[in-house]
Parts: C-alpha cells; sequence; structure tokens
C-alpha cells in the first residue's frame, strides 16, 4: 500500500516539475451563444507584485473546429495602476496554411495559447486591467467557445 502511495506521488511530482512556467494568473470568460461581437469587451484584473522577473502574457482561445477563419485579429489594452494604457494589435492564427489547427485539437473544440507578450516586466505593482476585444471584419465571430488570459513567469532553467 505503501509503494502505490509513494508512485503516486512520484509520478505526480515529476508531471508537476516538467512545467516550464510558474502560473501566476489564468482564467477564462465563457462566451455567450459562441457569439464574440466586435463590442463584447473581455476583462480580466489582476494584482501583480512582482516588478523584478520577467513574465510572459498569453492570449488563450477555445473555437469549435466549425470557425470560419484561420486567424483573427485582436484588439489588447492593458491598463495600467497609475492610469496610463498600452494598446497593441495583434493577428492570431488559428491555422497553418495547410489547414491545420494550430494548438491542441480535441473532437470539436481547439485550444490555442498565442503569446501576446514575452518577458516583460511590469513597471509598477498594483492592479492591472487586460481588455481583450475582436477586430475582425465580420462584426460577430460564431463558434468562439471562450477567451481566456495566463500570465505566467519562465522558470529559470539549471
Amino acid at each position: 500500500m505503501k509503494l502505490k502511495y509513494f508512485l503516486k506521488i512520484t509520478i505526480f511530482g515529476l508531471l508537476f516539475s516538467c512545467s516550464d512556467e510558474n502560473i501566476i494568473f489564468n482564467d477564462y470568460v465563457d462566451i455567450e451563444n459562441t457569439q464574440l461581437s466586435f463590442k463584447d469587451t473581455i476583462i480580466f484584473q489582476t494584482s501583480i507584485s512582482d516588478t523584478i522577473n520577467p513574465h510572459n502574457i498569453f492570449l488563450q482561445l477555445r473555437t469549435s473546429t466549425d470557425y470560419k477563419w484561420s486567424n483573427m485579429f485582436v484588439f489588447s489594452e492593458i491598463y495600467f495602476p497609475n492610469n496610463k494604457t498600452r494598446t497593441d494589435t495583434f493577428e492570431v492564427f488559428l491555422m497553418d496554411k495547410n489547414g491545420n489547427w494550430n494548438g491542441n485539437k480535441s473532437g470539436i473544440v481547439a485550444n490555442l495559447n498565442y503569446s501576446l507578450y514575452k518577458n516583460i516586466k511590469f513597471p509598477i505593482r498594483g492592479d492591472y486591467e487586460f481588455k481583450l476585444i475582436q477586430a475582425m471584419r465580420d462584426t460577430v465571430l460564431k463558434e468562439v467557445i471562450s477567451v481566456g488570459l495566463k500570465i505566467t513567469k519562465p522558470l529559470k532553467k539549471l
């Protein structure tokens, strides 16, 4: 019995240690009726206390495999604790040139983690607000299941 318990803990530890990131924030917003309008603003709020170490910020998309496009344009707005704002536009490729899904596909759901910002340092401590808005020509994107935001600290390589 003790051997089984030891093996379970060991396997869990090995799986956990294989990660190359330390997740600081990870949240999803489900899209009502799987229809993402250009009028919809997806908002995430989190407090950041580490201003020394670099962070990575990812856009996470879950779509059905019936999603019409191979890409998605997204406006990203970051609101800093000192009331300053950073705005960027990203083109996210959900499929490659051959029509294969980027990221992971399971059944009729495709999951994509798209790197918005790599190795950035937050300049000040405090509450940050992240806004994501779809910026496609179609005013309503069908088959978008959820939109997420993940912030990580890369683990130091030995």
